[in-house]
């Protein structure tokens, strides 16, 4: 939530005081280095600055001018870490605002006001044209109007505003491929034989610790922030898909060792069979049922070889219409096609 800038501050103001009745060939007059001490100075501090110094290498990197008017021109080189309250919700394809503030410390409006030089936003920034920065580059800067009134009066300050767009590059080879890479490695498995479940099981547990790592790694160089962020989506998704394709494989491993078989047609009863009156004289044979004279012999029984036994025929064996295997197979091909095109629209839409 900060930045560091290095910069050359540079101030003029008109102080009558310090006129001078020089000849003409006098156009301006460099002060010593120590003489800044002994004028009136304009009393500027940065408002939002967390630390700054001055450099002294290899000499008080300072410099005064005066012209016969009374015009002052002061330069001094300063490097400072100043707040930036950054919104991380985009990030990384976030566009940051940071100001710089500067203000007068004790001086009010009755003595002294800031105003841009020439009233040219170019002149009063120069950024210079081979500033590269490792995760930003400057979109555009401007400079408003931000005077404070506090109990005491008013008190002139003036605002710096640098627009900074983050260049994805970085993230995109980091994050982004790995992380759709490792995410199309998931799929592999839907053309994996069903009953290879080492293959399949280790690559959904790979997939799976793989983005949680990475996820990890993302996080660590940002702030803790109490909302989620772009990358934050990302990862979740990401995670969300390799995990369903690791619950995918359940799904199919219990599908297939389950057997589909049709029901059988109901079976009714048949009705009893009626027998033809015998007569007095004779009697009924248990086994046939058939009359039978006293004295008669019973007729033999012939003998088959070739017994049937209802239910054992191959004709009434009721038959799998669908095993559980084709039905696992069947949802691999489902998740072949689903799972790239719902990864692949998350991706239109992200």
């Amino acid at each position: 939530m900060d930045y560091s800038v290095s910069m050359y501050l540079r101030q003029t103001w008109k102080d009558p005081r310090m006129s001078l009745n020089a000849s003409n060939d006098v156009k301006e007059l460099r002060l010593g280095d120590s003489r800044y001490k002994e004028i009136w100075l304009p009393d500027t501090f940065l408002r939002n600055e967390k630390a700054a110094n001055f450099h002294l290498v290899t000499v008080e990197n300072r410099m005064l001018k005066l012209t016969p008017a009374g015009t002052l021109w002061y330069v001094t080189k300063i490097t400072a870490t100043l707040a930036c309250p950054m919104n991380l919700e985009k990030f990384p394809m976030d566009t940051q605002v940071c100001p710089m503030l500067f203000e007068s410390f004790g001086y009010t409006y009755e003595t002294m006001y800031f105003r841009m030089l020439q009233h040219n936003e170019s002149i009063a920034i120069d950024i210079s044209r081979d500033l590269q920065l490792p995760q930003f580059f400057i979109k555009n800067s401007s400079v408003i109007n931000c005077d404070q009134n506090y109990t005491t009066g008013l008190y002139p300050c003036l605002e710096f505003k640098f627009i900074l767009k983050r260049d994805i590059g970085y993230f995109l080879i980091q994050v982004y491929v790995p992380s759709i890479l490792i995410v199309i490695l998931s799929w592999v498995s839907f053309w994996i034989n069903v009953d290879a479940s080492p293959a399949r099981v280790s690559i959904g547990l790979l997939t799976v610790l793989t983005t949680t790592t990475m996820s990890s790694g993302a996080r660590a160089t940002l702030p803790r922030v109490s909302y989620i962020k772009a990358i934050d989506v990302w990862m979740i998704i990401c995670l969300l898909f390799v995990f369903l394709s690791l619950i995918e494989y359940a799904v199919v491993n219990v599908t297939a060792r389950r057997t589909v078989r049709p029901q059988p047609p109901p079976s009714f009863p048949k009705p009893p069979r009626r027998l033809p009156p015998i007569p007095a004289n004779q009697t009924r044979d248990l086994e046939s049922g058939l009359p039978v004279s006293p004295g008669q012999r019973k007729p033999k029984k012939a003998l088959n070889c070739f017994k049937k036994h209802a239910g054992r025929s191959p004709r009434n064996t009721p038959k799998p219409q669908h095993d559980g295997k084709y039905q696992a197979r069947q949802l691999d091909k489902i998740a072949r096609k689903i799972f790239p095109i719902t990864f692949i629209l998350f991706n239109c839409i992200y």
